[in-house]
């Protein structure tokens, strides 16, 4: 199913992640079902990364079609270009040699410093995914998510990355995607153009990093302080 698919997301450098603002909420919902892709039509774009390492990028600009589609601005359009421009700026130069991925802490900060597909974000937090409850409600109340996991072999086989494919042995690599739906026992996220189903038992063993991007220009309308969301997000 995925066998021939590319992946790209390097190791994380544990400190630097660390030291992220963290997303809280006090108090927190129960796992409150939400799927942002309800009712809106589907985009299969693999944005090059079946055949290239960008999966970083790619979960960023699935992120902007989403959101503008949330927010009704039909007036963006983004691309593969701009998801190839992304990753030109992360070290690709185009060739083979350079196409080795990239560092999601670096993609947050190049999306916050110069922006993906003309958008900035305003600032981004790292999302605690292993209480679940805390994830339904980042989903719930700010949006999608961007992340990234250590996958295995069985991943390629399947589209529901369930407990049984997290304690696969055999390593397949790195890999950033896009999670856009939260319920209880089963989440979705969005890669090479498809919908993967993931489980919280692979939630917890696979995902290294979880970021919220914070954009007012493509924020829901959910009733949070955006502003003070931006004033207390990661930045650097």
């Amino acid at each position: 199913m995925f066998a021939n698919k590319r992946l790209g997301m390097l190791p994380p450098d544990h400190v630097k992640v660390s030291k992220v603002a963290k997303l809280s909420f006090d108090p927190m919902f129960s796992s409150t079902p939400r799927d942002w892709h309800l009712k809106r039509p589907w985009d299969d774009d693999q944005l090059m990364n079946d055949q290239l390492g960008d999966c970083g990028p790619a979960a960023a600009v699935n992120w902007l079609k989403l959101m503008a589609q949330v927010c009704g601005r039909a007036d963006l359009r983004f691309t593969v270009d701009d998801a190839l421009d992304a990753y030109r700026k992360l070290g690709w130069d185009g060739t083979p040699a350079t196409d080795n991925g990239v560092r999601l802490l670096d993609l947050m900060r190049l999306w916050y410093t110069d922006g993906i597909g003309g958008m900035r974000i305003d600032g981004f937090y790292f999302v605690g995914f292993l209480d679940e409850d805390h994830l339904a409600t980042a989903v719930e109340l700010c949006g999608p998510l961007i992340v990234g996991a250590s996958l295995p072999i069985a991943c390629q086989s399947t589209d529901t990355w369930d407990d049984s494919v997290s304690t696969d042995t055999r390593e397949w690599g790195g890999h950033a995607f896009l999670y856009f739906a939260n319920s209880p026992g089963m989440g979705t996220c969005k890669t090479w153009g498809q919908a993967v189903y993931q489980t919280p038992g692979f939630i917890s063993r696979r995902w290294n990093e979880c970021y919220l991007p914070i954009c007012q220009q493509l924020q829901p309308k959910t009733g949070l302080d955006w502003e003070g969301m931006v004033e207390m997000a990661e930045k650097v």
